[in-house]
């Protein structure tokens, strides 16, 4: 007993307390440690040592306070008592079943009594017998027993040192209680307290570190087995594995640095918690939490990662190394659980290492790994890449501790990849650096580099290949590389069993990690790569392999993705950070790297497999990414190979990659124009090409392939192999054929039809179908390539065998650079970024799901029709002509294009044919040419195109079809502002061939339309709207070479005869014409027919020889009985909304008024037919009105004879038609033409006549009131009430002579109807009353002409010897002269009225005539009468004309000498100006002039006064009479007009140069012989001279006139050209102030509208060869009688007025009549146009007659009035003052 605790003397034997425990041993196992231990009792009185045993000692009750007061007793007492006085305490109290407290006092005593230094050494048996004690215990752990019982176990086994006998039994209890206390960490942290998880890590901590101190003891070394050690190993390896398998909670990576020496010092901090209080002995034994730094939470992984590699490190040593295959795994999953992103590679100083758990793992590994067995443990980490159930991996027990295994691996390898970059990272580092200077030890040592990395820079021995690895690149890329790669597409491939759920998403999770792991190795690589080289050097080769294979094998994850809605996932490979997941964003990363890097396979290869997975935007980079890198050059060898890839891919060449497509065809194009001269090259590529579009033939999924550009390389292969080939090369004839048939085969067959489910309303709808909508109808990519799936049954074109001899590689490469043949030197031009896709406006000729964001695509029949045009231009317009083979060739494709149009069963093939076809012409000489931007110029075709709703919205210029991109040429026509509205009063309907649906159509989304009853039927769906397949202006789908140029050996006709040279059979091409024009069922082939026929047709030179004649013999009778019979376009299955069959016939009407200049092809029958289809149309629409209006003005010209049978039936017609006001120009136009030519009413009857003067009336009664309002434009209208009066005037002239009376009557009524409701008949029905009173009873010229008898006797030479007197009288609108000569009784009346001027000169008989001998003998009378018959009004020759200055009377005199030698006969015309006018101008008609007795009364009379009362008054002041006389003279008694004629050379098109010329072609001289009489303008009084004088302007110039007016024809080519003045201003002068300007273009070109620049730029009358020629024309007199084309053009804002439409083809022979028409025509309108501002203003418009009526009125005004007579007487007397004539007379 001790002395310091001394027994209490009252006190006995103590008894044993049975009620402080009683609940304690009632219960029969505490298993469940308690967190809170019950209260301790207050202190007892100090007992001694033998009554604390002996209350201990069972049977008695054991009491907890007593068992701690011996523990404390037993830690220093002296001597200590007997073990067998313990022995059965110690049972009792450490049994199993005692209280966990109890339990703990127990082992407290068993490790303080050990603990005393005087405790004696035990037995074996002895220490087994104590050891027994801590067996058996259901509790693996508590909290308050688990460190008594460690340390009575450590005190029992002295530390370890004495465990002789338990050495096997210890290690299991120790393993017992290290995995009772780590079971515990793997709770969930929510079910587990703070306080406890630290006690348990503190636990774990002690118990590693005295079973490694067990271990490691000297002593027990021997003792342990291998067996036993391995089983320690395993046993740690369990618990890693324990923590990764059961604990499902988120891997956090290591916060804090771990501490090698301390395995369990790492963790997250916790707060402390309660615990229950240790006894003393203990508190300098084990260190309390005061003492433990604070915690840090750890996952329970890292505890057992940490004492495993503690173990590991320790024994490493003495394991054999076949255990590496149990380590290296577990050492693996450790990595794959402490692994944290790694740092980019880095030569320069880092921050100091952190020693983390992933540190420690990693320096484990490297240790192994660069140690003895670095072979063995390769040979692991080869195992461990691959998944399990494979032959080099098989399947653990845990899946999940498999895919760590392999991620650790993957880890593994990408660290000792990561090594080896950083060595050569390192060296190429310091390579650089060393011309920088060194250290004094010969090293860099300015360099701050690692100091193990500089170590293994400069290693003893070759550090690279003993200890990292093997070859150049420092870790055996060849070999390792190939295994990566292996194990990837291993994992890509990897399925598991395990059903879908958490545990698989874990698996699918480790597997992404995995690839990450394996893609972060081809990361390492290329960065060292770009650290190493700044120079983007390349690669090594297996390091190429390595990344070029492993990148394709990591693609196989992308593939098989899905997004929610079905499609392939996308690789944002544009921004890689937009992936989803990590492994994602590694793979976007590496697609997008570099593609200058040599990999193998190439990263385009690469990218074509994951197409599927790329954007089109993404896609389309990669044919310029690997032309760029000449992957797709003759240099790379596998050049063919990569085409094939690219074009065998269907994701690639899908229409729904519409960039991509055209990426792939424009890099091809650039390919294929490089190697283009190099036969060996171009041949292989052109049958790779052959052999997709081969494919592509009855290939589902439309025909909008996009692919034209293939089409047409074929076409062009086929032109090179024509012109390589030689007679007999049967291989390229054969490949020819083949090529040929395979486009004629896609050209001809059938498109196939829309789906029903998409009605073309909803086509055109956004939002109801979109392009992202039908993604599911994109092609999978597990389609097999269209080379193995569709085999065309063509023939594969054979090929010659090769020779070996290929053009170098440094040829090649010259050949790319330039200096070089024309096609190599093309090179592609490509944008960095493809551009975003803008909206474009909906193409209807395309389904919406094919519509592209850019242009839209070509469908193949298109491309395939295109190709065959675009062989034929090559073979014809371009040197390739000059081969016979080719040119028989040309002749064939053309064939085969006529075949297309005849027997296609394309639409669109077919219009592309015709759209080259109808633009083929030939020239003067029949050499075949392709007009391109000079095809129409007038805009025939766009107001052809605008009557059927063709016209492009967007169009510029909607009557000029052209491109901006084409040839600029100017406008050479007016922009007619409302050319499109001109519907002839039709409003366009809603959607005529314009693709929008009418209001009432219903829903264009099938989904929202509600279903109709059950008790109804559904209604029907609407019709399909018709497709349009052209536009104005048009796109064509083919490029012709050499347009414009004629061809320098293919002619249409040969004159000299046939089989002489070869010609082109362009009747074939008219009967496929008549083919279409009789039986054709498509209104978009019909319809562009006729719109572009007629100017086809305007070519006659094109159209020769007696087949086309037949041909066109038959085109005439097909139209004109198709029109009559009705059967005209009635094949048609299918018209556009809004069109019938009478619009087909309005354009047909174009072609047969084309037709009137093929009148020598048609016999009598045929022309009267022609005239009779005209008449017809005659009832239809205003447009086709008019048209037939226009023609029916041309055939006044050209088919008089059918004309005159027709007339009368043709004016009845028009009575019917002219309420119309638009007609109304083209009507009184076609009848001032009709009125022109005698011999077309030759026949007339009254009622003939009648009708005329009712049509041109009746438009004067609409457009008579100035201030009423008007249905079309007021210059328009004021043109039609001039005309109307001109027509009026030019048919009652028409009329003979004795019937124009019976007219007037008619006339008078519709004068005073045009004027009812006026109070005065206005100024111009005054004029008219006035003309006819003029003209109803003679046909003298409005004006009279001087005489020479007239001369004699009003003039005598003596004047002063006659007496005159002379007298002047107002009498109505007339204002009349009367002079008289005394003794001689001659007698001069003058009567000057609105219409005219009239001279009566006559002799008194009354006054005797008074000869020789008489005083004041009158000796002029006799000689005046004489000569009077003898001065005929010829035209006189030069020689004839008095000179300047010759007095008059000796001319006359001389006259007198040889009058009785003049000739009877006129003078001969001179060869070259024929006849001169000059002096006077008799009417140019040499009429027969016919004078009735009332003709001289109504001369004298005041008729029309307009007043019931006449107005009759003398006028007596002289100075006012003379002052109204010069003024009234002085106003053409006839309109007078001037017209500029100008001459355009070939070649010119500037100003100075055409007013320049003096001369022109034979043709041009004779249409002026034509157009005018030539007058000397020298002297001229009669003659209108429009200003010109003969000293500035030259002598001579041509003019025109009759009863109605004059036109003074202004030619360049007469004015002189005078060297000062080189812009000749002179003539600009004259020429430029005219309205209206004849041009004669001989230029071969179109002439612009403003070549002169002037302010008078209203209407140019353009003449010009219906087909353009050689400039030889230019002197060359066979073409003066051919067809000539007339054009007008007029000044914007000017309405339609001439009668020929755009263009008229006309005879030689009738065109000066045709011209001088049209330019009266338009000089009347062009002064209007003028004259009211250009139809801004409201202004009358008056003509010379009015302005005399106005100046006789005036004049009349003028007269003072004599005031009114004295009242009259009555009766007789009252009759006075009108008895007296002298105040009147």
């Amino acid at each position: 007993m001790s002395r310091q605790e001394p027994e209490p003397s009252t006190r006995a034997r103590p008894r044993a307390n049975t009620t402080a425990f009683t609940s304690l041993w009632r219960r029969p196992r505490d298993t469940t440690p308690t967190s809170t231990p019950p209260p301790i009792p207050a202190p007892a009185p100090a007992v001694s040592l033998e009554d604390l045993i002996q209350s201990l000692t069972p049977p008695a009750v054991p009491s907890l306070t007593y068992a701690r007061n011996l523990a404390s007793t037993l830690a220093t007492y002296s001597p200590l008592p007997r073990r067998e006085l313990l022995n059965p305490v110690l049972t009792s109290l450490c049994s199993n079943v005692s209280p966990t407290a109890v339990q703990a006092a127990g082992f407290d005593i068993l490790s303080a009594y050990w603990e005393n230094h005087e405790a004696q050494s035990l037995t074996i048996s002895e220490r087994l017998s104590y050891f027994s004690l801590f067996l058996g215990s259901p509790t693996t752990w508590g909290t308050e027993l688990w460190e008594p019982r460690f340390k009575a176990l450590r005190a029992l086994t002295k530390y370890g040192e004495e465990i002789d006998g338990i050495e096997s039994n210890l290690i299991d209890l120790l393993e017992q209680w290290i995995k009772g206390a780590f079971e515990g960490l793997l709770k969930t942290p929510l079910s587990l307290d703070r306080s406890e998880m630290a006690e348990r890590e503190r636990c774990l901590d002690l118990l590693v570190k005295f079973l490694n101190s067990v271990l490691t003891a000297g002593t027990n070394a021997s003792r342990i087995t291998d067996e036993k050690m391995v089983d320690i190993l395993r046993f740690y390896a369990d618990l890693v594995d324990h923590a990764l398998i059961i604990v499902d909670s988120v891997k956090e990576p290591p916060a804090s640095p771990v501490s090698p020496s301390t395995p369990g010092s790492a963790g997250t901090p916790v707060r402390t918690a309660h615990r229950r209080n240790i006894s003393s002995l203990s508190s300098n034994s084990i260190p309390t939490m005061s003492t433990i730094p604070p915690a840090v939470r750890r996952h329970p992984a890292e505890l057992a990662i940490n004492i495993y590699l503690s173990h590991v490190s320790a024994h490493i040593k003495t394991l054999p190394p076949t255990y590496l295959k149990s380590i290296l795994p577990l050492l693996f999953r450790a990595l794959a659980f402490c692994s944290t992103p790694l740092p980019r590679l880095s030569v320069t100083l880092e921050l100091s290492k952190k020693n983390t758990l992933e540190d420690r793992v990693m320096d484990m590994l490297n240790s192994l790994f660069g140690g003895q067995y670095s072979t063995s443990c390769m040979l692991v980490l080869r195992l461990y890449l691959f998944p399990p159930n494979t032959a080099s991996n098989p399947a653990p027990s845990s899946p999940g501790l498999l895919i760590m295994t392999s991620l650790g691996a993957h880890r593994t390898f990408r660290v000792y990849v990561r090594r080896a970059l950083a060595i050569r990272l390192a060296r190429a580092y310091i390579n650089r650096e060393t011309a920088f200077g060194y250290s004094h030890s010969g090293a860099p040592g300015h360099m701050e580099l690692q100091n193990e990395m500089m170590e293994k820079v400069w290693p003893k021995d070759d550090y690279l290949s003993n200890s990292i690895g093997m070859g150049d690149n420092g870790w055996d890329a060849g070999n390792l590389g190939r295994k990566l790669a292996d194990s990837v597409g291993a994992w890509v491939e990897y399925e598991t069993d395990a059903e879908k759920g958490a545990g698989w998403e874990r698996i699918q999770q480790g597997r992404d990690e995995i690839l990450e792991e394996a893609a972060g190795v081809l990361k390492d690589i290329l960065q060292e790569l770009d650290l190493r080289d700044e120079d983007r050097g390349t690669l090594d080769t297996e390091e190429a392999g390595v990344i070029g294979l492993t990148l394709l094998k990591l693609t196989g994850y992308v593939i098989p993705l899905k997004n929610s809605d079905g499609s392939s996932f996308t690789i944002p490979i544009n921004d890689p950070h937009h992936a989803p997941t990590p492994i994602l964003r590694s793979i976007s990363t590496l697609l997008a790297g570099d593609h200058s890097r040599a990999l193998n396979p190439l990263l385009s290869s690469i990218l074509i497999r994951v197409a599927d997975n790329l954007t089109d935007i993404d896609t389309a980079k990669l044919p310029r990414q690997m032309l760029e890198q000449l992957d797709l050059y003759p240099t790379s060898p596998q050049w063919l190979e990569n085409w094939e890839n690219l074009l065998k891919n269907d994701t690639l060449v899908s229409p729904f990659r519409p960039h991509t497509r055209r990426a792939i065809m424009d890099t091809l194009q650039a390919v294929y124009e490089s190697v283009k001269d190099m036969k060996l090259y171009r041949r292989p590529l052109a049958d790779i090409i052959w052999k997709f579009c081969g494919g592509l033939v009855g290939r589902s999924g439309g025909q909008s392939d996009d692919a034209d550009v293939m089409w047409k390389m074929i076409g062009e292969e086929i032109v090179l192999r024509s012109d390589e080939r030689g007679e007999d090369d049967a291989d390229d004839i054969a490949s020819i054929t083949t090529f040929l048939d395979l486009l004629v085969s896609v050209a001809l067959e059938k498109p196939e039809e829309d789906d029903d489910s998409m009605d073309t309303e909803s086509v055109t709808t956004t939002d109801t179908h979109s392009p992202v909508a039908n993604m599911s109808a994109l092609p999978s990519a597990s389609v097999s390539p269209i080379l193995s799936r569709v085999q065309t049954e063509l023939p594969a074109p054979r090929e010659k065998e090769r020779d070996t001899g290929l053009p170098s590689v440094m040829s090649i490469l010259s050949s790319f650079g330039g200096n070089v043949s024309r096609s190599q030197s093309v090179q592609p031009h490509f944008q960095d970024e493809v551009p975003e896709s803008r909206p474009e406006p909906f193409n209807p000729t395309l389904p919406s799901m094919l519509q592209p964001p850019g242009a839209p695509l070509v469908p193949r029949d298109v491309s395939a029709s295109a190709a065959l045009v675009e062989i034929f231009s090559q073979l014809v317009f371009t040197p390739f002509s000059l081969g016979p083979n080719n040119l028989r060739l040309s002749v064939q494709v053309y064939e085969l294009l006529l075949r297309i149009v005849t027997e296609g069963q394309s639409p669109r093939a077919r219009l592309t044919a015709l759209q080259f076809l109808m633009r083929l012409r030939a020239d003067r000489d029949h050499n075949l040419y392709y007009v391109s931007y000079t095809y129409e110029p007038n805009g025939l075709v766009a107001s052809l195109g605008a009557l059927i709703n063709r016209i492009d919205p967007s169009a510029e210029t909607p009557g000029v079809p052209r491109r901006e991109e084409d040839h600029p040429v100017p406008d050479v026509r007016k922009p007619r502002a409302r050319f499109v509205g001109e519907r002839d009063g039709r409003q366009p309907s809603r959607g005529r061939g314009l693709g929008g649906p009418s209001r009432s159509a219903p829903s264009r989304s099938r989904s929202r339309t509600t279903a109709p009853p059950l008790q109804q039927p559904p209604p029907a769906p609407p019709p399909k709207q018709l497709e349009t397949l052209w536009r104005m202006p048009e796109v064509f789908p083919f490029c012709v070479s050499g347009p414009d140029s004629p061809s320098e050996v293919l002619v249409s006709y040969d004159p000299e005869g046939p089989d002489r040279i070869l010609v082109l059979p362009i009747s074939r091409y008219l009967l496929a014409i008549d083919h279409l024009l009789e039986k054709e069922t498509s209104w978009e082939i019909l319809s562009y027919v006729l719109c572009h026929l007629p100017v086809q047709l305007a070519n006659k030179h094109l159209f020769c020889g007696p087949k086309s004649r037949q041909a066109i013999s038959k085109m005439l009778n097909i139209i004109c009985a198709g029109i009559l019979g009705g059967e005209f376009a009635s094949q048609i299955e299918q018209w556009p909304i809004g069109l019938k069959v009478r619009d087909a016939y309005g354009l047909a009407y174009q072609t047969l008024s084309v037709l009137i200049s093929y009148r020598r092809c048609f016999d009598l029958k045929q022309r009267h037919l022609l005239i009779e289809i005209f008449q017809a149309g005659l009832n239809g629409a205003p447009a086709t009105i008019k048209c037939c209006l226009h023609a029916l003005s041309l055939s006044a010209f050209e088919l008089q004879p059918s004309m005159t049978r027709s007339l009368s039936r043709i004016l009845e017609k028009l009575s019917q038609i002219m309420s119309n006001p638009t007609m109304s120009v083209h009507i009184l136009g076609f009848l001032s033409i009709v009125g022109s030519l005698k011999e077309l009413y030759a026949n007339f009857t009254e009622s003939d006549f009648k009708m005329v003067f009712g049509v041109a009336l009746q438009f004067l009664q609409h457009y008579n009131r100035v201030h009423a309002p008007q249905s079309m434009s007021w210059a328009l209208a004021q043109h039609v009430r001039i005309l109307s009066y001109f027509v009026v005037y030019i048919w009652f002239l028409s009329v003979k002579l004795p019937d124009r009376p019976r007219h007037v009557r008619y006339i008078t009524r519709q004068l005073l109807l045009a004027n009812e409701g006026n109070a005065q008949v206005d100024e111009p029905a005054e004029v008219c009353f006035d003309w006819l009173a003029r003209y109803t009873y003679g046909s003298a010229d409005p004006r009279p002409a001087n005489s020479v008898f007239s001369d004699i006797v009003t003039n005598p030479a003596n004047p002063v010897s006659e007496a005159q007197a002379e007298k002047t009288w107002i009498m109505g609108n007339s204002v009349i002269t009367v002079r008289s000569i005394a003794r001689t009784g001659w007698v001069e009346v003058m009567s000057r009225r609105p219409s005219g001027y009239s001279r009566f000169v006559c002799r008194v008989e009354n006054v005797p005539m008074v000869g020789p001998g008489d005083v004041a003998p009158d000796l002029l009378s006799v000689p005046g009468a004489l000569i009077m018959e003898r001065d005929p009004p010829y035209p006189t020759m030069e020689s004839q004309r008095p000179e300047d200055g010759e007095n008059r009377s000796e001319h006359l005199s001389s006259l007198f000498i040889e009058a009785e030698s003049a000739a009877e006969e006129p003078p001969q015309p001179d060869p070259i100006t024929g006849y001169v006018w000059s002096g006077t101008a008799p009417s140019q008609r040499r009429k027969h002039v016919e004078i009735d007795p009332s003709f001289l009364i109504l001369q004298l009379s005041p008729f029309p006064d307009g007043t019931t009362e006449s107005f009759f008054k003398r006028v007596h002041d002289r100075t006012l009479i003379d002052r109204f006389v010069r003024s009234l003279d002085n106003i053409p008694v006839i309109d007078t007009h001037k017209v500029g004629i100008m001459y355009v050379a070939p070649g010119q098109t500037q100003e100075e140069d055409i007013l320049r010329n003096v001369h022109g072609s034979p043709a041009y001289t004779r249409f002026l012989e034509g157009i005018g009489r030539l007058i000397n303008l020298r002297g001229q009084v009669d003659v209108y001279a429009g200003g010109l004088d003969p000293d500035e302007d030259g002598e001579y110039a041509y003019a025109w006139w009759d009863d109605i007016g004059q036109i003074l024809y202004h030619t360049a080519t007469m004015m002189p050209t005078k060297p000062d003045d080189p812009a000749c201003n002179n003539k600009k002068r004259h020429i430029g102030n005219d309205f209206v300007r004849i041009v004669w273009n001989d230029s071969a070109l179109p002439y612009c509208f403003d070549t002169l620049k002037t302010q008078f730029q209203f209407v140019n009358i353009v003449i010009e060869p219906h087909s353009v020629g050689a400039i030889a024309a230019f002197s060359n007199n066979l073409h003066e009688n051919e067809y000539f084309k007339v054009t007008i053009q007029s000044a914007p804002g000017m309405t339609e007025f001439a009668p020929i439409g755009f263009f008229k083809l006309i005879s030689a022979e009738k065109l000066p009549l045709l011209v001088r028409q049209l330019s009266l025509l338009a000089d009347w309108f062009a002064s209007v146009f003028s004259r009211t501002q250009r139809d801004t203003e409201r202004v009358e418009m008056k003509t010379n007659w009015h302005a005399r009526l106005e100046a006789i009125r005036r004049f009349k005004n003028q007269v003072p009035h004599e005031g009114a007579p004295a009242d009259a007487a009555d009766g007789v007397m009252g009759q006075e003052a009108l008895r007296d004539f002298t105040t009147s007379f």
